[in-house]
């Protein structure tokens, strides 16, 4: 087998190297040289936890308990009283703040209206845990209060929600920075005629927001730069080995050795006579490109017709059997 000339293997040698460092440059280039990163500073809780006693009038179904808590029973809207709620608020952080918390407080009645029945004025402190008495709820007179609303709006439902809303707007400095916060954990109290009665149901005692004081951070990725850095080097190293691989290879690469026309006929002198001009064909002459000269004389000895020589304006063989031309070009 013949061995490879030290050209070619160059050349193949940094053609392999050109695509491989080109793959490194796209690679490397798929992944960010600066990565960001979100580091929390400070986290914020606020919390609001509710809590109630229900005062009961005279009762069977609870054999005559007089109070009832939230988790002793259900609250019949026809034996309760009245319902005492407390409010406890709650601001927490994670490092040490000076905090200003402002609060206001709104008590709304809803069915297909809207009433509101108390709305408190703002008061400021700076103590991060509340403790909020809320004016009782007397489900009697809330139900007489939806009833005058219905005889004057012309409206009737047999459910309807009180909803109490605290307002807690937050200020605190710390040393991670200024934090400010609203927070309205709203509690809310349905009277509604279910399957087991005309119960009072109240919603979501406890609540919670927790926030965070945060900074961006942007740091570089020093190992893909010198990837980068490492893959330019190679593709410069490659792309200067293929340009001169390339060269040389087209330098050292052996030419096509043309043979003579004399030579290349003169196997068959006898079968072809030389004219100074083509051959003149008939109008309508099928003409037949013969690729080798071999074959062109196994046609000629067949037709019994020699083979024409025209060497201008380039050369040219040909055989003239009636309408049909047989023709190769060496």
């Amino acid at each position: 087998m013949k061995k490879p000339q030290k050209t070619t293997i160059l050349l193949t040698l940094f053609t392999v190297l050109t695509i491989i460092s080109l793959t490194t440059i796209y690679i490397t280039h798929q992944t960010p040289t600066e990565e960001t990163t979100t580091n929390t500073l400070c986290k914020y809780t606020s919390t609001a936890t509710y809590d109630y006693i229900a005062t009961l009038e005279p009762n069977t179904i609870y054999n005559n308990q007089t109070t009832l808590t939230p988790d002793e029973g259900t609250l019949y809207t026809k034996i309760t009283k009245q319902i005492n709620i407390t409010l406890t608020y709650t601001f927490h952080t994670t490092i040490p703040s000076d905090a200003t918390i402002t609060y206001s407080l709104t008590q709304t009645l809803k069915t297909t209206w809207s009433y509101t029945l108390n709305q408190t004025t703002q008061t400021t402190t700076n103590q991060k845990t509340i403790q909020i008495t809320l004016q009782p709820v007397n489900p009697t007179a809330l139900t007489t209060l939806k009833t005058q609303i219905e005889q004057e709006t012309g409206t009737s439902t047999t459910t309807y929600t009180l909803e109490i809303t605290p307002t807690f707007t937050i200020n605190a400095n710390t040393t991670a920075g200024t934090i400010q916060q609203t927070f309205t954990p709203t509690l809310t109290i349905n009277f509604q005629r279910t399957s087991e009665g005309d119960t009072i149901t109240i919603q979501d005692l406890h609540q919670t927001k927790t926030e965070a004081l945060t900074e961006n951070q942007t740091t570089t990725r020093q190992d893909i730069l010198l990837q980068r850095n490492t893959s330019y080097i190679l593709i410069a190293i490659s792309a200067a080995g293929l340009a001169f691989s390339t060269y040389f290879y087209t330098k050292t690469k052996p030419k096509t050795e043309e043979i003579p026309l004399e030579k290349l006929l003169q196997p068959y002198k006898d079968l072809i006579i030389e004219a100074t001009e083509p051959p003149k064909t008939p109008p309508e002459t099928t003409t037949i490109n013969i690729k080798d000269i071999k074959e062109l004389a196994k046609t000629a000895e067949i037709l019994a017709k020699p083979i024409i020589l025209t060497k201008k304006p380039k050369p040219t063989l040909t055989i003239i059997d009636q309408n049909i031309t047989y023709q190769h070009t060496p």
